[in-house]
């Protein structure tokens, strides 16, 4: 069972518990097949289990559901703005590029960013494709 560590923060511990109720590595791809030959986006199952948390307390166990509640603005920022196709175009591509391990990774620095509305949500978007932008110009 997963335990949270108390000396990281909030956030890589979100990164921790995705990465390990998902079982993600470095190399895990995206899109994954379940034992019953069903295709899954690993990008909207982290964010759907968030949000499901978040939602439904009791729906995961106590250590887990401790990790990722503070993830729920992060998660519900990711449905609205990248999911709905509201911030650049060019930012949404490089998200959706990003492997598991690194989704999982950018959900926990928006937490530590401490997002917990879609507006803050919408500045961190805003803020990371400006920094897309200027090291594309350097």
């Amino acid at each position: 069972m997963f335990a949270a560590d108390t000396a990281k923060t909030t956030g890589q511990n979100l990164t921790a518990v995705l990465r390990y109720y998902f079982s993600v590595g470095t190399r895990t791809r995206r899109h994954r097949r379940d034992q019953y030959g069903n295709m899954h986006d690993l990008h909207l199952d982290m964010v759907e289990a968030v949000i499901e948390c978040a939602q439904n307390p009791g729906y995961f166990s106590a250590s887990i559901e401790s990790a990722l509640r503070p993830g729920c603005g992060a998660a519900l920022s990711h449905e609205k703005h990248v999911q709905g196709y509201r911030v650049d175009c060019t930012l949404t591509r490089q998200i959706n590029d990003m492997s598991p391990w690194q989704f999982a990774a950018m959900l926990g620095q928006m937490a530590d960013a401490g997002i917990t509305n879609t507006g803050q949500g919408e500045r961190f978007f805003s803020e990371m494709a400006r920094d897309l932008y200027a090291k594309s110009a350097a």
